[in-house]
């Protein structure tokens, strides 16, 4: 069906083949979540945010942000802050991995703490600054990363300038622009404006790839054919489920989206809670006060919220999330939802967002 295909995308040297994105989201793609998107036919994924300033003083936990599971390709590293020089140094020691295939600018982050420092989408109120930023971060990678910037259509309503900043950063020597269709200051309320994602598409001669108001796999599409992004980075509607890009997948090939079986659900979540257990098992003592097994559980409890809201037991599990429980107990209340059944079993898209 000629409506449901994406063409490759060159980001600098890098040839993403199906560019789907996973949007990075604090507290939910870390590696474990990231590679069963991956295996479930993600384009391609990027890290939760790493502090520039962290990595500086080479704060431990920081680091770890940039933690991987299994050969994740392609891979974003996405770092933050408003000082050039740090924010140039943090490239360099990603660089140093190379782990990953792109480094990332967050300069969209709309949580007050970090864009009221100026950091994130507070870098959208000074776009020379954003675009200093991006060129020393270039130059500091020294040609081993392609490097992207993940912004804004602006700080809110009355200070819409994403063809300004946009501009800067593409003269800077981005290689692309992950562009969220929403202002800073509603962070992820209202519609997403995909007429301001076309026109910045149409004034940028690297590849913009759009973000936000997306709700079912037909909607990737759709707003390709809207706008004539080259591609499109997915969010909050991914999380609790990462078949959603099988759904994409299968959808260009011709087949209709499922819903997973409670079978696949409860798979998934053992994996995944498994991975979570193999990352935590690298970090140290220190970090980890309540030991390896515990962390994991409480790491996968915002994931279970996603993973289980449209089972009717739910409810009995959700009163319990804030107990400290091992991996045998969490799992036996996961299977005790799972039997209670989902709220709707009519099939369709509409059950896939959350």
């Amino acid at each position: 069906m000629a409506e449901f295909s994406l063409q490759p995308v060159l980001i600098g040297p890098l040839r993403v083949e199906w560019p789907v994105f996973l949007a990075p989201m604090a507290g939910y793609t870390d590696g474990a979540y990231r590679s069963l998107c991956l295996e479930q036919g993600c384009g391609a994924v990027v890290t939760e945010m790493a502090s520039a300033h962290g990595m500086s003083i080479g704060h431990e936990r920081t680091g770890h942000f940039l933690d991987t599971w299994g050969e994740e390709h392609p891979l974003g590293a996405q770092i933050y802050g408003s000082d050039p020089g740090r924010m140039a140094a943090a490239a360099a020691k990603v660089a140093e991995t190379k782990k990953f295939d792109f480094l990332d600018v967050n300069a969209g982050c709309p949580m007050p703490k970090i864009r009221n420092r100026g950091d994130g989408a507070g870098l959208m109120r000074d776009p020379a600054k954003m675009a200093e930023i991006v060129r020393q971060v270039k130059a500091a990678a020294g040609g081993a990363l392609p490097v992207t910037v993940k912004t804004r259509i602006g700080w809110c309503a009355d200070t819409i300038n994403v063809l300004e900043t946009t501009a800067g950063v593409e003269e800077a020597g981005a290689a692309a622009i992950f562009l969220h269709g929403r202002v800073a200051s509603v962070r992820h309320s209202g519609p997403s404006d995909w007429t301001l994602i076309a026109a910045t598409k149409r004034a940028r001669k690297i590849p913009v790839i759009g973000n936000g108001g997306v709700k079912t796999a037909a909607d990737v599409f759709r707003m390709v054919a809207e706008t004539g992004v080259d591609g499109v980075m997915v969010g909050r509607v991914a999380l609790g489920h990462p078949w959603l890009f099988r759904d994409i997948r299968d959808l260009a090939a011709g087949r209709a989206p499922r819903m997973p079986t409670v079978d696949e659900v409860r798979e998934t979540i053992r994996e995944h809670l498994r991975r979570e257990m193999e990352l935590m098992a690298r970090r140290g003592k220190k970090e980890l006060k309540l030991g390896v097994e515990l962390t994991a559980c409480l790491v996968l409890r915002p994931h279970l919220v996603r993973y289980l809201r449209g089972f009717r037991g739910f409810g009995v599990l959700a009163r319990t999330l804030e107990e400290r429980v091992d991996a045998a107990t969490l799992l036996g209340r996961v299977d005790e939802v799972l039997a209670s059944g989902r709220k709707c079993e009519r099939g369709g898209e509409d059950l896939h967002i959350q």
